[in-house]
C-alpha cells in the first residue's frame, strides 16, 4: 500500500501516477497495487513511519513559494526509519472550480494554502472580496465545492480534480506564475542503492550562540567540492533563534568522499539526521 495526500485527484495523486507510469521505474512499486488517500501530510509520513502503509507521498518543495513546510517540519519529527527514496517534479496548473457561471457570484474560495500563495495576484484581481479559506489539500477543496451545490463557493486545484469530482472550471492557468513545479518525494523504510546520479538530503543544528557554526559545515562540502544543492531553514520549535537547517547535495552518503563529511558533521553538530540518498529527478 501507498499512501499520498488525498483525496483523489490531488497534486500529489498525479505525481505518484506520474511515477508508477514510468518505465524507467518499473518494479519499483514495492509491490503495492493499492493506493491510500489520506488526509494530510503528517498522516502519510505518521502512517509510513508506523508501517501502516508501506510507503507514501508527499510535497516537499514548490519552485514559486519554496519549502512545504508541514513535510519538513513532521519529517523532522518522523522516526529515523523513515527515508526519501525518490522525487518526483511535476508541472502545476491551477484551475478556478466552482458552480458559479461568473465570478460575481463567488464568495468563498477553498485550497491548500500553497495554491493560495501561487494564485496571490490572480484572487487579489479577480476576487478581491472573496473569503480565502485554507484546507489539507486541493483536491479536497473540489469535493467540498462539489458536495455543497454552493455556486458562492469555489476552488483552486487541478483539471483532474474537476473531472473527478464533476464540478466545471470556470478559470485555467490562475497560478501567477506559469512557469511552477512543484518537488514530491516518496519515502519507506527502505534505502537506496548508489546510481551515480543521487543527491543525498540531512537536516541538521547548531549551536545558535556559537559564531561561525554554520559557516564551518557548508565550509565542510565546499572544501571537498562537493556541490550544495539548496538549504532550507526552519525553527527548532524549541528555542527563540535556533533553527534546523535542511541541506540537498549531490552525491550518495556512500561515497566515500561525501560519507566522509557527513561523519564530520554528525559529529559536530547538535543535531543531526540522514533523510536519505536517492536518485535526482
Amino acid at each position: 500500500m501507498i499512501g499520498y495526500l488525498g483525496p483523489e485527484g490531488s497534486f500529489t495523486h498525479q505525481a505518484l501516477k506520474s511515477f508508477l507510469e514510468n518505465p524507467k521505474n518499473s518494479g519499483k512499486t514495492y509491490g503495492f497495487p493499492i493506493f491510500v488517500p489520506l488526509l494530510t501530510i503528517s498522516q502519510v509520513i505518521d502512517s509510513v513511519s508506523a508501517g501502516k502503509i508501506q510507503a507514501g507521498i508527499v510535497p516537499f518543495e514548490n519552485s514559486i513559494e519554496g519549502s512545504v513546510n508541514e513535510a519538513f517540519d513532521e519529517l523532522i519529527k518522523s522516526s529515523q526509519k523513515v527515508n526519501i527514496n525518490y522525487e518526483i517534479v511535476i508541472p502545476i496548473e491551477h484551475c478556478l472550480i466552482t458552480q458559479g457561471k461568473n465570478l460575481a457570484e463567488i464568495k468563498k474560495v477553498f485550497a491548500h494554502s500553497q495554491a493560495l500563495s501561487q494564485c496571490r495576484t490572480y484572487l487579489k484581481n479577480s476576487l478581491p472580496e472573496a473569503v480565502l479559506e485554507p484546507v489539507s489539500s486541493n483536491s479536497l477543496a473540489v469535493q467540498m465545492t462539489s458536495e455543497s451545490k454552493d455556486s458562492s463557493l469555489a476552488a483552486i486545484g487541478p483539471a483532474a480534480a474537476s473531472e473527478i469530482y464533476n464540478v466545471p472550471i470556470l478559470k485555467k492557468g490562475i497560478n501567477d506564475e506559469k512557469e511552477n513545479y512543484t518537488r514530491f518525494v516518496l519515502i519507506s523504510t527502505e534505502t537506496m542503492a548508489l546510481t551515480g546520479k543521487d543527491k543525498t538530503t540531512i537536516a541538521f543544528s547548531i549551536p545558535h550562540d556559537k559564531a561561525g557554526s554554520l559557516v564551518q559545515v557548508l565550509s565542510a562540502f565546499s572544501n571537498e567540492n562537493i556541490n550544495l544543492l539548496s538549504i532550507t531553514s526552519r525553527p527548532s520549535k524549541k528555542t527563540l533563534g535556533e533553527y534546523v537547517f535542511f541541506i540537498d547535495v549531490e552525491g550518495h552518503r556512500e561515497d566515500v568522499v561525501l560519507k566522509g563529511v557527513l561523519d564530520k558533521i554528525a559529529s559536530e553538530t547538535s543535531f543531526y539526521r540522514w533523510f536519505g540518498s536517492y536518485q535526482r529527478s
